[in-house]
């Protein structure tokens, strides 16, 4: 199934980071594999984290867990160019929410990535502050 056409412009994406693709990630076909790609997701990701939990926004000691992760190929990525990955907030829920990305090479969408994460404490799921929610919607996807 096709994305929607939002999910394939790169402007629908409040961040972004370049990250180089490596000889080691490609494979026999000439591309690059697709657990390396799925790992270029993650490091954009954790990179997304970072600035959302970054001190100024003063959101303390917060635990985040991973509840679901998929990836959905669109193209085909090669080595040696690099790679475009948008990040931004899809959906706020209660306890939850959701990144979506979107992997672009040479101006061209290859791929997205949806992410759940829930906020958690020892003893299960727990609300998502107010002031964590505040920063999140600032960080929600462009003219989805």
């Amino acid at each position: 199934m096709k994305p929607p056409a939002w999910r394939l412009d790169a402007a629908a994406y409040t961040h972004a980071f370049e990250i180089q693709t490596r000889y080691r990630d490609e494979d026999s076909l000439g591309h690059v594999n697709n657990i390396a790609v799925a790992g270029y997701y993650d490091e954009a990701r954790s990179r997304f984290m970072q600035h959302i939990f970054r001190p100024e926004n003063a959101l303390g000691r917060v635990r985040i867990v991973t509840a679901d992760s998929y990836v959905r190929f669109v193209g085909e990525v090669f080595h040696p160019d690099q790679i475009h990955i948008g990040n931004a907030i899809l959906r706020i829920g209660t306890a939850s929410f959701q990144i979506a990305q979107g992997l672009f090479q040479n101006g061209v969408c290859v791929g997205i990535c949806d992410t759940t994460f829930v906020q958690a404490t020892e003893h299960g799921s727990v609300p998502i502050s107010g002031q964590l929610r505040a920063v999140l919607e600032t960080h929600l996807v462009i003219g989805a």
